[in-house]
Order: C-alpha cells, then sequence, then structure tokens
C-alpha cells in the first residue's frame, strides 16, 4: 500500500496522506514520498487543482514519533522535508487542503504551503514543536506571512492546538464544513477555480508566491514580464471577444 497515494479525476489531481493506522505520520520516507508526488503532479499538465488530503479519522498527525526516537528522523531529513514542501508549494496548480481531525506539526505545515485551506469541525491543528523539544521547522517562515506575527507567535512558542473555529478566525484555515460536507466541499472548491483561464492563475500564484520576497521595482519587473505572457494568451482573447460581443449586445455606452 502506498504511503502518498495519487489519483486524478479528469482536471482535479489529489495528493493523499496513506498512513490511517497511525493517523498519517510522517515516517522516514515521507520527505521522498512528497517530492515524488508533488513532481508527478506538477508535470501533469491536465492537472490544474491538486488536493491534499488524509485518509481516515485525521488529516495528519506530524512525525513519526516512535521513528523520531530510534533516530531514523535526523537533520537531513528535515531538510529534505523542506524541500518537498516546497515543490508542494510553488506548483503551477491550485492546491488545496482539506483538513479532518489532527493537523499537528508536520501536518500543519503541509496545510501552509496549499493555497486554500478547508476544514471540517473536527480539526484540531498545531505546532507542537518547541513544547516537544525541537523546532517546527519553516513553520517559522511560512506561517507568520499567512496569519501575521502575533498569532504566528502564539501558536510557535507556545506549542497549543486550537480548532477549526478558531482557526477560521486567525485566518489559518479559509472555511470550516461539518465532518460530512468536507469531501463535498473540496470538489466545489475545485471547480470553482477549474473556472479561471489557467494562464491567469498560474501567473497569479507565481507572483504572489513572492509577494513578501522581493522589492517593489524587481516585483513589478516580474508583473510586467508575467502581463506580457497573459495578455497574448488564447484565453485572454476569448475573453476580450466575449467581452466584446456581450457589450454589442447590449449596446454602446453599457458596461
Amino acid at each position: 500500500m502506498a504511503r502518498i497515494e495519487l489519483r486524478k479525476r479528469g482536471a482535479i489531481g489529489e495528493i493523499r496522506l496513506n498512513r490511517p493506522e497511525v493517523l498519517n505520520a510522517q515516517g522516514r520516507d515521507w520527505p521522498a514520498d512528497l517530492l515524488a508526488a508533488a513532481a508527478e503532479m506538477q508535470k501533469d499538465a491536465s492537472v490544474r487543482v491538486v488536493l491534499v488530503t488524509g485518509e481516515g479519522r485525521s488529516f495528519c498527525s506530524g512525525l513519526d514519533l516512535t521513528q523520531l526516537a530510534q533516530g531514523d528522523i535526523t537533520v537531513d531529513w528535515f531538510h529534505r522535508a523542506e524541500l518537498a514542501l516546497r515543490a508542494l508549494e510553488t506548483m503551477d496548480k491550485v492546491v488545496i487542503a482539506g483538513v479532518q481531525g489532527h493537523c499537528i506539526g508536520g501536518g500543519l505545515q503541509v496545510i501552509i504551503t496549499c493555497d486554500v485551506r478547508i476544514a471540517a469541525d473536527d480539526a484540531v491543528l498545531g505546532l507542537p514543536a518547541a513544547r516537544e523539544a525541537f523546532l517546527p521547522g519553516l513553520g517559522t517562515y511560512r506561517l507568520p506571512r499567512l496569519i501575521g506575527m502575533g498569532h504566528a507567535r502564539h501558536l510557535i512558542l507556545s506549542g497549543e492546538t486550537i480548532g477549526a473555529e478558531e482557526a477560521l478566525r486567525i485566518g489559518l484555515v479559509n472555511r470550516v464544513v461539518a465532518r460530512r460536507d468536507l469531501e463535498g466541499e473540496l470538489e466545489a472548491y475545485a471547480r470553482r477555480y477549474l473556472e479561471v483561464p489557467a494562464p491567469s492563475l498560474t501567473w497569479a500564484k507565481r507572483l504572489s508566491n513572492q509577494a513578501f520576497d522581493l522589492p517593489f521595482e524587481r516585483f513589478l519587473e516580474e508583473l510586467d514580464r508575467a502581463m506580457a505572457i497573459v495578455l497574448v494568451s488564447e484565453e485572454h482573447q476569448a475573453a476580450r471577444r466575449a467581452w466584446l460581443a456581450r457589450k454589442a449586445g447590449r449596446g454602446d455606452g453599457e458596461r
């Protein structure tokens, strides 16, 4: 049985964490497995939206503490895990996390690399690493950018967990739904993004990924380059023709 399972339904791909017997804990092979899964989805041009989910009653309980205690989880493991998360984060697809049950430690680090996070009402989220005498990796880098330094610092330094509604309040998740509705909500969100033209979606994500890193002048250069590409795309030309046709149908001067 694959530790990470890949699925595909038309233009929607899915990366499913698949160790439900240990709440999808991240074992020694997890960095390589995730990197391979992200690479497979990235190279499939027919996939435009990727769901990241967990099999069973929890999304991901974080590190496999048994393997950590045995010395199988090393500094090199953490480094490779961050590279795998970066591959997930920079895919030219919309990546949507579906979260149920425990989303702890490395599980939380997975979802904050995603573009959108939908949580079931039974979700429990946190970064307990400091409380367990190690570090929450690049959670210290990504979480403040997502929810602001105040909320992030509390979660990072306290190691406390929060429920789904609190996660929604501080911006850690985008939506909370009943557990029974999670799968359907993920599908609905995926369909919503499929309605957006691919070039504009891809470039908007690429630009927003650089929003906190580039100085204004350099970011403007990147925007100019992206705009030049999008404006000559077939999708943009089709949108212009459709807009002109609608305008002609309504009469001059109307929007």
